[in-house]
């Protein structure tokens, strides 16, 4: 009834060609791991192997999307939910500096408004004349008020080589942020993106540029900001500035 013909013992593997199979096959998946699946999906590189491929960047950047991936869903969570928001990390002492230096300079210029304000001296022996009596009653015009700042948070950061990190700004639909990035000693890539209300945006993509400025302007409550990357071999400075209508400037990575 069946036409295939049964093995014979002799044809069989032995026990020890079974176990001497079993132990390559063993070592081979340990070598795969070591030297691939670790460094293109978690970044480790025991062997330094990934670093000469460039496995280990891309597992570090799959680390680092994953981190931005889980903080933005969990921010936007919190947003949608109306629970409180943990308060954003302190701000570094160059930023307290650069707003002291801001203060100081705002109150220079006040009192530099306030010495060129004429004076009206009083005469204690002659009579004033008419013309000059009514100079003297005229009322002396304020200085002109100090125009608001166009930006609420500024923050410089430096990125290494193939470093990132990520800013958002907590935004309800329909509002408008305004910004503007410069940066010093080379180019950075961007991606200017939004997660909220169980949607994911994004608004602009920008490779190898020194600066950029413009509105965010999200449909849909929740976080939206940047993402910025050096893939250039030198350190570079970036300062980041926004405004307008968002509740908070958060660093997210």
């Amino acid at each position: 009834m069946y036409n295939t013909d049964f093995p014979s013992k002799a044809d069989l593997p032995t026990t020890d060609r079974l176990i001497r199979s079993t132990v390559i096959a063993g070592v081979s998946a340990l070598a795969i791991l070591i030297t691939v699946v670790l460094p293109s999906e978690y970044g480790i590189d025991p062997t330094g192997f990934g670093r000469l491929t460039g496995l280990t960047t891309m597992g570090q950047i799959k680390m680092q999307l994953a981190e931005e991936a889980a903080a933005g869903e969990a921010l936007s969570a919190a947003v949608a939910a109306g629970t409180t928001i943990p308060s954003p990390t302190p701000a570094p002492a160059t930023d307290t500096q650069q707003l002291a230096a801001r203060v100081d300079a705002l109150e220079s210029l006040i009192l530099e408004l306030q010495s060129t304000q004429p004076t009206v001296a009083v005469p204690t022996e002659v009579a004033p004349a008419p013309a000059e009596l009514a100079a003297a009653t005229a009322p002396v015009e304020a200085p002109a008020a100090v125009a608001a700042p166009l930006w609420r948070d500024e923050v410089t950061f430096t990125l290494t080589p193939m470093e990132g990190t990520e800013y958002k700004l907590v935004m309800q639909a329909g509002a408008v942020a305004t910004y503007e990035f410069v940066v010093d000693g080379g180019v950075i890539n961007f991606d200017a993106h939004g997660e909220g209300e169980g949607q994911s945006l994004t608004y602009e993509k920008g490779r190898g540029v020194a600066s950029d400025a413009g509105e965010l302007i999200p449909p849909v409550s929740g976080t939206h900001g940047w993402f910025f990357r050096n893939r250039g071999s030198d350190d570079v400075v970036v300062t980041l500035r926004t405004g307008g209508d968002y509740q908070e400037f958060r660093k997210l990575i």
